[in-house]
């Protein structure tokens, strides 16, 4: 019997392919389950995958057109036979002992396990700041997690610090739960699909636990789609702000109605980053100042930006530039963002 199928979502990520799936066909627990999910790459992650699959006959390829993330995950989910999956992004890798040190854990009727991570940096590995003892988690536990993953920034039971509930890749997913409710990626959601995601898991889990044992290691990958200058970002998080406004209605919860708000205002600071103060637009500064001033001033951003304080965002990155959009100080939006280019250069050259 497999007990967990990995489902490896892979897009223009040869550099790190490799490692990746070493990780995974090095696991000390052996009964498992490997599908690469080609979506349509235009380098060589094909070649990488079928060179790997030939060697090891617990990989599986699926090759697709290029429709995205969530798309790749749920062709990956609908081939899993696991008791439990598992999704891995194709630049990140696994601790290949991470089935092994949850292997007791699931045998005892829980839907979700959490654990924790490390972050990569260049040759640096950094521990992320998570809780250090367990938590189990109940029904009510779970609409906590569904409150801090849509405002993984704000102040909430189960903040960033205690436990990640936004991302996917420091979860198992029970394959069966899934199944029996089923849960999958949301179709054509072109942002935010992992959080997306566990919202609508939370909504029907009623067991789960958190381990403090680190079971992933997450690349910063200055070249990933999350990162790199995206000129239909604003169409996207029209489409992302949409979804979200009519889950979080549907809780007929003040506090999820807050919680979308304070998401909405993060958005218009992304907008900034990866578009409007992005070094590779090639409009000029009047021309996004004008656009910066009518995405502020339009809904849901107008209400989301003047009902959240700036005092309710962790960092001060994050405190500055909320501070900046808030008063409409555009040309500070543009320093910071310079300076943030002119940081990541330099991390780059030393490592």
């Amino acid at each position: 019997m497999v007990k967990v199928s990995f489902v490896v979502a892979v897009y223009n990520v040869g550099k790190y392919l490799g490692r990746c799936i070493e990780s995974l066909t090095g696991q000390t627990e052996k009964a498992i389950e490997i599908i690469l999910v080609n979506d349509g790459s235009s380098d060589n992650c094909l070649e990488i995958c079928n060179s790997y699959a030939a060697r090891d006959d617990r990989i599986t390829v699926i090759n697709q057109k290029n429709r995205g993330a969530n798309a790749a995950r749920n062709n990956g989910l609908h081939e899993a036979h696991g008791e439990w999956v598992y999704f891995v992004d194709g630049d990140d890798y696994v601790d290949r002992d991470i089935c092994a040190k949850l292997a007791q854990y699931m045998q005892q009727g829980y839907e979700v396990i959490f654990f924790t991570n490390k972050i990569c940096t260049g040759d640096k590995v950094k521990q992320v700041a998570h809780s250090e003892k367990s938590i189990i988690f109940g029904r009510e536990d779970f609409k906590e997690l569904q409150l801090s993953a849509l405002n993984r920034l704000g102040k909430y039971k189960y903040e960033m610090n205690t436990v990640e509930p936004a991302c996917i890749w420091n979860k198992l997913y029970n394959r069966k739960f899934l199944e029996d409710n089923s849960l999958e990626f949301v179709p054509d959601f072109p942002k935010l699909q992992d959080i997306s995601f566990n919202l609508l898991v939370y909504d029907k889990a009623k067991r789960g636990i958190y381990l403090p044992i680190v079971g992933y290691y997450y690349q910063i990958n200055q070249e990933s789609v999350t990162r790199r200058y995206q000129p239909d970002i604003i169409e996207k998080f029209e489409v992302v702000n949409r979804w979200f406004g009519q889950f979080a209605a549907a809780q007929k919860d003040e506090r999820f109605a807050r919680a979308y708000a304070e998401r909405v205002a993060t958005h218009i600071r992304t907008c900034i980053v990866l578009y409007l103060c992005n070094s590779s637009n090639p409009e000029g500064y009047r021309a996004r100042r004008k656009h910066f001033l009518q995405m502020r001033m339009r809904e849901p951003y107008y209400s989301a930006v003047e009902n959240t304080g700036v005092a309710d965002y962790r960092g001060y990155k994050e405190k500055i530039l909320a501070f900046a959009v808030k008063r409409k100080w555009f040309a500070v939006c543009e320093v910071l963002c310079r300076l943030n280019d002119l940081r990541m250069k330099i991390t780059r050259e030393v490592s």
